[in-house]
């Protein structure tokens, strides 16, 4: 589908544009995004605000252009959801532009099928354990009572307290929802499942969609094919997560580049960096790798030497693993 709207761009601008739109809302089917992120792409794809409100659901959401959600009434073209009475999807263009109105409609019909979608998808008719009840359980903009259903469908407690964990590579847990390229799992309790793994802090019902970003954000921590852990708990990370945001800095960027420019200058590195920072002494970390402490010893000195500090001593241990979790933060968008 993409390649032919970029084939029909060349003949038909317009036409090529209708099936880029088509092409991405199919794509968000096929990653089973939630209501806000289909809302959010219509908005980005317009460059105008979009929305959609549910009143049987209780729903209502608005996205401006540039992704933040506000408060806002339906307007501009608005496109009705069968089955779903009084609800609206609509694209709020502020100067109707005859050229744009083909446009316009069709990705206000593309976004109410989309959402259609995903109110059939996680509507309170599913069966009991319905994996569309974690993937209401985890989307901010679900609204209280739409949450609270949810979890009495999973059979969890709405004042219990439990974990989001997400995974990949391993077969789906029972429960979970796969969303986007996760499994998505709520249970009491962290534990790791699939090859990489990642739970998020414990938390009630109504914050679960804060612990499922937490848990996200600790799965970009866990190694692919390289030394490091498969599974990460976020409630351990503390601060180190919120280095995410910030590893596309200067600072963060000439650091990274650093460590990797050591990194291709040894194969060992690595393994060796990584059991540092990770053990207690030089002997756990001669152990892990598996080398002679006095190999290991050697191998540090050479590092310290090419770094710039001592990845062996309590600040350099420090600076060690801020840099490796900034490259994975940056190898892992």
């Amino acid at each position: 589908m993409r390649e032919l709207a970029g084939r029909m761009r060349a003949v038909d601008p317009g036409a090529g544009a209708a099936l880029q739109v088509i092409a991405h809302f199919d794509a968000l089917v096929e990653a089973r995004a939630g209501l806000e992120a289909t809302v959010r792409a219509a908005a980005v794809l317009a460059g105008c605000a979009a929305g959609l409100v549910v009143p049987g659901r209780r729903l209502r959401v608005r996205v401006e252009p540039d992704g933040r959600r506000v408060a806002g009434e339906p307007s501009g073209f608005s496109v009705p959801l069968p089955g779903y009475p009084g609800a609206l999807a609509w694209v709020e263009r502020s100067a109707p532009d005859p050229d744009q109105a083909e446009f316009d409609r069709v990705l206000a019909e593309r976004l109410a099928t989309t959402v259609r979608i995903v109110l059939d998808r996680t509507g309170p008719g599913a069966a009991n354990g319905d994996p569309a009840a974690v993937e209401v359980l985890v989307d901010a903009g679900a609204d209280e009572d739409t949450r609270l259903d949810a979890a009495r469908r999973l059979g969890l407690a709405v004042d219990g307290v439990f974990t989001v964990t997400v995974s990949t590579g391993g077969s789906r847990p029972p429960g979970s929802a796969r969303l986007g390229d996760l499994d998505v799992g709520i249970t009491p309790s962290a534990s790791p499942t699939g090859a990489r793994s990642a739970a998020g802090p414990a938390a009630g019902v109504r914050d679960l969609p804060w612990s499922y970003d937490q848990a996200r954000l600790a799965f970009r921590l866990t190694a692919d094919g390289e030394p490091g852990p498969s599974h990460v708990d976020a409630a351990a990370l503390g601060g180190l997560l919120a280095l995410a945001p910030g590893c596309d800095t200067r600072s963060a960027v000439a650091e990274v580049a650093l460590l990797e420019r050591v990194l291709a200058a040894h194969p060992w590195a690595l393994e060796t960096l990584a059991a540092v920072a990770a053990e207690p002494s030089l002997r756990a970390a001669a152990a892990v790798v598996p080398v002679h402490h006095s190999t290991l010893q050697s191998r540090v000195d050479l590092l310290t030497a090419e770094l710039g500090y001592g990845p062996a001593t309590p600040a350099g241990r420090t600076r060690l693993t801020i840099a490796l979790a900034l490259r994975r933060f940056r190898r892992t968008r």
